[in-house]
């Protein structure tokens, strides 16, 4: 079998050490050397030994993605742990520290951990998954077969020998879809480990091996999740969301190299976009659909309510459609101790781990939001924004052919009082997040789930709102930028969204072009801002 010792020390000796050619391979070797072993010391902190409280037999494996202490695993690492959402972290040196539970996926066999910052020495940093191809080199980190006594990690080498690989789940095993393959040796204990690239990006985590019929024994085939599947779920995970996965509402099967529509829900939004059973599904949530398994792959991957295009043939002609997709159950968990039947209590519940973890979850979006929009100077100089254009709605509110023109004319500032319009509601938003500082002012609000906004993952707080309904706000998970708003005007009854495009700087304010959706009864419309000034005190 040939490794990449072998293929490198068969270049030195087709060029002897003495001749140009081989001092100029070894010195490649060496210099690949040293760069794979300064990488696998910086990412040795990042990696953690995962046990039950106050046990060290068997256990998992885990990384840590975050200066707040916060850190990713597998779902089935951590199921023995949600009663308390207590467990033990071992970190390389001999660290056993206390972790928090947060945020759980069991459809996706993710888990999100908190420890103490304090403890923190280096962070993973994230990868693109989506930019790995066949052949590859990767890195695994974890402690199998608990060998690590002092908790640091063991490594292992080897390239991605598949993707997009879809696991049912059998035999008690979780189903993964559109996950990674690889060659890179991973054995019981190395679940919920780092799986990197080999300049230290995290693009997965290790779940799923093939195993000998008759022992636990990788055979060479191990998969892990993609990072880009659970950046989709991250928010929620940070917030201690139990999080469901996506359903489309309808399955389909291979059928002469075509993938035909099989069975609709007769409720689903597939069905009342217009899907019907024989249709062609050609692409599903920006992806080219080919087999079954790709649609099963891309889906598995999505969470509830996650926004996707729809695109399939009917006879001739080529449709299209965006839909939200619907919500999966959670998968029951059977006993949480041998002898009982069924847990005793909710594993997916509410927990004072969650709930602290939410309010800090909506701590770090709109500290993110006031940083990304120079808050303090917004606050300081900002005597009102005036925003003017027009806004025309067609359509019918009982759906007939007839059209109903409705122009709403802007002229919107953040001081107003009393809100008439939708845009004076939004403008109001924007105000409340400025001036969100006390704990009091971020109590109004919740994290209740994760969104998709022209192409940027987004937390989804909602606020409550004492004198009307509550307003949702989707803000840029990485940067904290406003991507959407979305509430109901008390006046009219009708439910408005503010999707966000382009920001503008206007003097210490960075103010988004917006696009508006009227989100009832099929009716919308859109356009932008024509101008958008800041005033100043």
């Amino acid at each position: 079998m040939l490794t990449a010792s072998s293929i490198f020390a068969a270049a030195i000796v087709m060029f002897p050490a003495h001749s140009p050619e081989g001092s100029a391979d070894r010195a490649r070797v060496l210099a690949a050397q040293t760069a794979r072993i300064q990488t696998i010391r910086k990412l040795s902190p990042t990696v953690a030994c995962v046990f039950n409280k106050g046990e060290q037999g068997g256990g998992g494996s885990g990384v840590i993605i975050d200066a707040d202490g916060y850190g990713l695993t597998n779902f089935h690492v951590v199921a023995g742990m949600l009663k308390e959402r207590k467990g033990d972290i071992g970190l390389a040196g001999g660290r056993l520290i206390e972790m928090e539970v947060l945020g759980i996926d069991p459809g996706g066999d993710v888990a999100m951990f908190r420890i103490d910052p304090k403890e923190v020495s280096e962070t993973a940093i994230l990868g693109d998954s989506d930019e790995l191809t066949v052949g590859d080199y990767t890195l695994a980190l974890g402690n199998p077969f608990g060998l690590a006594d002092d908790y640091s990690p063991t490594v292992t080498h080897g390239i991605i020998s598949g993707l997009h690989r879809f696991q049912p789940g059998v035999r008690g095993a979780l189903t993964y879809t559109d996950c990674i393959q690889v060659d890179t040796s991973i054995n019981p204990g190395n679940s919920g480990g780092p799986l990197f690239d080999m300049a230290g990006r995290l693009v997965g985590i290790n779940g799923r091996i093939s195993v000998e019929e008759r022992s636990r024994v990788n055979v060479g085939v191990g998969f892990a999740i993609t990072i880009n599947q659970i950046k989709r779920f991250m928010p929620m995970l940070r917030a201690g969301i139990a999080t469901p996965h996506a359903a489309a509402g309808f399955t389909v099967r291979d059928q002469a190299l075509k993938v035909l529509v099989d069975e609709i829900e007769n409720d689903s939004a597939a069905r009342l976009a217009g899907l019907r059973r024989g249709d062609e599904l050609i692409r599903f949530a920006g992806r080219d659909i080919r087999c079954a398994n790709d649609y099963l792959n891309v889906l598995g991957a999505l969470p509830a309510n996650w926004p996707v295009e729809v695109v399939y043939r009917r006879g001739e002609e080529v449709r299209c459609f965006d839909v939200r997709l619907a919500a999966m159950p959670l998968p029951k968990l059977t006993r949480d101790a041998p002898g009982h039947p069924k847990p005793s209590f909710d594993p997916y519940g509410p927990h004072p781990v969650t709930s602290k973890a939410n309010r800090r979850a909506v701590r770090r979006a709109i500290d993110l939001f006031q940083h990304a929009t120079n808050s303090k100077r917004v606050i300081d100089e900002l005597g009102g924004v005036h925003a003017r254009g027009a806004r025309v709605l067609t359509g019918a509110a009982d759906g007939s052919a007839d059209k109903v023109d409705w122009k709403v004319a802007l002229d919107v500032s953040l001081t107003s009082d009393a809100p008439a319009i939708p845009d004076e509601i939004e403008a109001r938003v924007w105000a409340t997040l400025f001036r969100a500082k006390s704990r009091s002012d971020r109590d109004a609000f919740e994290v209740i789930a994760s969104d998709e906004v022209r192409d940027r993952i987004a937390v989804v707080l909602e606020q409550e709102v004492a004198d009307g309904p509550p307003r949702r706000l989707a803000f840029d998970d990485e940067t904290g930028d406003l991507l959407a708003v979305e509430f109901k005007h008390e006046g009219t009854g009708l439910s408005f969204r503010y999707e966000y495009g382009e920001f503008k700087t206007a003097g210490a304010l960075r103010m988004p072009h917006a696009r508006w959706i009227y989100r009832g009864k099929d009716l919308f419309a859109e356009d932008r801002f024509e101008e958008v000034t800041v005033l100043r005190k």
